[in-house]
């Protein structure tokens, strides 16, 4: 990979001609690695459920944000220490956030003895900042995340080819299933019309109904309208204007008019759709909800156990000790008003500059779009799956979904700093300022 030089210039992100990746990228890109074997964990060995194993990610990636940190430091005078005070004003809700998590949960373990914390919420929450740092230091981004692509690639593959093994028979992957649909994306995304581009497309959108999970189908449903809107139309009418409207109109009443059907085919049994584990997952929301209204404005500030006691019927081997099944009623529950303001306001911050400096229409063309949009749908997906499932209790995934993030903010950050950036909402790294 030292081989593939970064693209500058106005169709790529600015890099140092020639530059290969650095050791510590190196470093970090093994422990994306080994997230994502023990989150793919293809021969069932339960790799996450052993307490070192499932936290080597962590251990490994430590050394080289460090490191990346010391190298802003360094030379922190000049426009890597611009780009990192930047960093830092872009995700400093997010930051509180962890923080706040991190407190309560260190309280509950060890004033109150409590052993099942919050703890793996706010720590893992923190490789946003470290994710994003190590792409603000790569002299080669755009090398950087061709190599990140390539590991998700590989581990949705496999993936993949498990769903359709197991289709019908039992279902597997239905949490990890946010990394591996939304590649649909950076195939998509290609400006190449052969037929490498429309086979992954097909394969990964695919997967949506190989699930055959609810969470599948929405992220399946996310995908494609994302598709539609973001990249479709832009380039079918390069131009705002009536065109584009009428487009996208139609496309909102074909889409209404599909989800419409398959809801009226579901309702009457024509479909084999899955259960979504009703009569549990209210029970658990039920909980979460009188916890949140116990103390609406912070919660328990964390601190707090992180799983419930679950009365309805016995589930064999956990104990009736369950999670609640939804990460954003945890935050609510514990966190209060305040922790989901700062986690909403986190979200809609990171968003309005990754879609200033990445995702607008005209912007399709440059080197980096493929993997912008892709990690934008994965990180939108991933909210999403952690909202009907507790991905951010499971080190692995949580691992891979916060550095989606971290690589999508520092890929904004960059592409800020290109010789034709319009720096709508940031400036060049030498005088730049986060609303």
């Amino acid at each position: 990979m030292t081989a593939v030089a970064s693209r500058t210039g106005t169709r790529g992100v600015p890099g140092r001609v020639g530059a290969g990746l650095m050791w510590t990228e190196y470093w970090f890109l093994l422990a994306v690695a080994v997230a994502a074997v023990v989150a793919v964990d293809p021969l069932e060995l339960r790799l996450a459920a052993d307490t070192i194993v499932k936290h080597l990610a962590l251990a490994v990636v430590l050394p080289a944000i460090v490191l990346t940190l010391v190298g802003f430091g360094l030379r922190a005078a000049g426009r890597n220490g611009a780009r990192l005070a930047l960093l830092g004003s872009a995700l400093w809700p997010l930051l509180l956030l962890a923080a706040l998590v991190l407190g309560g949960s260190l309280h509950a373990r060890f004033v109150q003895g409590i052993q099942e914390t919050f703890l793996n919420v706010g720590l893992y929450m923190l490789l946003t900042y470290g994710a994003a740092a190590v792409v603000l230091r790569s002299e080669a981004p755009e090398a950087l995340l061709r190599a990140y692509f390539r590991i998700l690639l590989a581990a949705a593959a496999v993936m993949g080819a498990y769903l359709i093994a197991n289709y019908g028979v039992r279902q597997v992957y239905h949490e990890q299933i946010f990394l591996v649909i939304p590649l649909a994306v950076l195939f998509y995304a290609q400006r190449d019309r052969g037929l490498v581009r429309w086979a992954g497309f097909g394969f990964f959108l695919a997967m949506a109904w190989l699930s055959h999970k609810y969470t599948a189908y929405l992220i399946g449903a996310l995908t494609v309208a994302y598709i539609a809107l973001a990249l479709a139309v832009p380039r079918m009418t390069p131009r705002r204007g009536a065109g584009r409207t009428a487009l996208v109109y139609w496309l909102f009443v074909l889409g209404g008019t599909a989800a419409a059907l398959f809801a009226w085919y579901g309702s009457r049994g024509a479909l084999d759709l899955p259960t979504g584990n009703v009569d549990y997952r209210l029970e658990t929301y039920r909980l979460a909800w009188e916890r949140f209204l116990d103390s609406p404005l912070w919660g328990r500030l964390f601190a707090a156990e992180a799983v419930e006691k679950f009365t309805l019927y016995s589930i064999r081997g956990a104990g009736n000790t369950l999670p609640s099944h939804s990460d954003v009623l945890d935050l609510l529950a514990n966190g209060g008003i305040l922790g989901m303001a700062l986690w909403t306001w986190a979200l809609a911050r990171i968003a309005r500059v990754v879609y200033a400096n990445l995702l607008e229409p005209q912007q399709l063309d440059r080197g980096w779009a493929p993997c912008a949009h892709a990690l934008a749908v994965m990180s939108v997906a991933g909210v999403v799956t952690y909202t009907f499932n507790p991905i951010l209790l499971q080190p692995p995934m949580a691992f891979l979904l916060w550095t989606n993030l971290g690589m999508l903010v520092g890929l904004a950050l960059h592409a800020a700093d290109a010789p034709d950036a319009q720096h709508r909402y940031y400036g060049h790294a030498g005088g730049a300022r986060v609303p």
